[in-house]
């Protein structure tokens, strides 16, 4: 195990009242525990950082290999053929850096390059909250930016958990919660003060696109702005269905996205939005003009004060139309909307004097799932975040305590 280490040392961080341990070191990286979790530093280029994060996390990377990829969830074993099916072509929209950094991991840790390829892709075989709150809703006018992670617990896959302060030569410094082994990213926040995270959506199958975590890591090593990030997603080539909540802590704003390989949108703070998803649509639906109608009977609806559900027959799913409160940007995803009504409600208890304190209040059951992997509150203008993690017995992450974060400690020379 990682905790067996060669040594241990004990320092205080410059400028920082935090205690950390360093673990172990690998040239200019090192692993450190620091309020109870583990904080991987790696610096240089792709191919440096790779081997320093393998060989630092060699032990835990290869527990994640076996455990996810050696032996696959029972009951997947045709989607996971089909999606190895899929991966020559998935590796032509991987950029040649980030192949040489997990050829460093691979390396660093003794693992097959196609098994940590494989590690690294895995989210995308498989389809959480977001939410920003800011102005007039939260204490002090500040931005906050939180994202909650539901995912599979019942591996344990969070005893590899860590946070990853990477400093990439030539691109912008960024902090990645993230798991031993993975080097994409589905939650974290950059120098630049922008923060990204995202929530699983449908449409299993797309191939053709940057896979979804490498999409949000090139938004945190080469994103100084909103309207970059923005570009980012715009004009890459995506795969399946995704949301995505991003905030710029110096412009103090931020905006959601909902982005499939065919399409991308974007939902401003405090405004209304819908999604619609209707079934067994003619084939030449819409195709002469305007006069086609998407009708639907018999049919049902659900509504609440901020949301309205729109259901067939059978009670799937058809449409949902939701407000948002004033200075609130609250995104969850289409296939469980049972939570958003909860999560503005408790928003809206609290608007006006929300914190950090009470946003890990609001984004409790049933906001974060029973399957709540690891939950991240930004105050990206402060370069400030509170990381939890689930707990050893699979206890969700909202029940867990919260481990703050200042990044300008460890950002004092190279944050722009």
């Amino acid at each position: 195990m990682i905790r067996q280490i060669f040594f241990s040392l004990s320092f205080i961080l410059f400028g920082s009242p935090l205690f950390a341990n360093v673990i172990s070191t690998e040239g200019p990286g090192y692993l450190e525990e620091t309020n109870g979790q583990y904080v991987l530093h790696v610096k240089g280029t792709p191919y440096e950082m790779g081997y320093q994060h393998g060989k630092l996390l060699k032990d835990m990377i290869q527990q994640n290999v076996g455990q996810f990829i050696d032996k696959p969830p029972s009951g997947d074993e045709g989607r996971t053929k089909e999606f190895l099916r899929h991966l020559p072509q998935m590796k032509n929209y991987i950029s040649l850096s980030l192949m040489e950094e997990m050829k460093g991991v691979a390396e660093g840790s003794g693992m097959p390059f196609d098994k940590i390829l494989i590690l690294n892709l895995f989210p995308e075989m498989f389809h959480c909250s977001g939410i920003t709150v800011n102005n007039e809703a939260t204490l002090n006018g500040s931005l906050y930016h939180v994202r909650v992670l539901d995912y599979s617990i019942g591996k344990s896959i969070q005893k590899s958990a860590v946070l990853i302060i990477a400093e990439p030569k030539g691109k912008v410094p960024f902090a990645n919660v993230s798991y031993a082994g993975f080097i994409g990213s589905v939650t974290g926040m950059n120098a630049a003060r922008i923060a990204i995270g995202e929530i699983g959506g449908q449409g299993y199958g797309h191939w053709e696109g940057i896979p979804m975590a490498f999409l949000m890591r090139s938004v945190l090593e080469d994103a100084r702005s909103l309207s970059e990030a923005q570009s980012i997603f715009q004009n890459a080539p995506r795969t399946c269905e995704y949301y995505y909540v991003i905030s710029d802590g110096n412009a103090n704003t931020s905006i959601g996205v909902y982005a499939t390989a065919s399409q991308i949108h974007f939902i401003n703070p405090s405004d209304p939005y819908a999604i619609l998803a209707p079934k067994g649509l003619p084939a030449n639906y819409g195709a002469n003009g305007d006069h086609d109608k998407f009708f639907l009977s018999p049919c049902s609806i659900d509504s609440t004060p901020y949301q309205t559900l729109l259901l067939d027959k059978e009670q799937s799913l058809i449409a949902l139309m939701r407000l948002q409160p004033k200075d609130c940007l609250l995104l969850t995803g289409f296939p469980h909307p049972e939570r958003y009504p909860v999560l503005a409600d408790r928003v809206i208890s609290q608007w006006g004097s929300i914190d950090e304190k009470q946003l890990i209040e609001i984004i409790k059951q049933p906001v974060s799932r029973e399957s709540n992997l690891h939950n991240a509150i930004f105050l990206p203008a402060q370069l400030k975040m509170w990381v939890a993690h689930a707990g050893p017995n699979n206890e969700p992450a909202c029940d867990q305590p919260y481990a703050e974060f200042d990044l300008t400690q460890y950002w004092k020379d190279t944050a722009p």
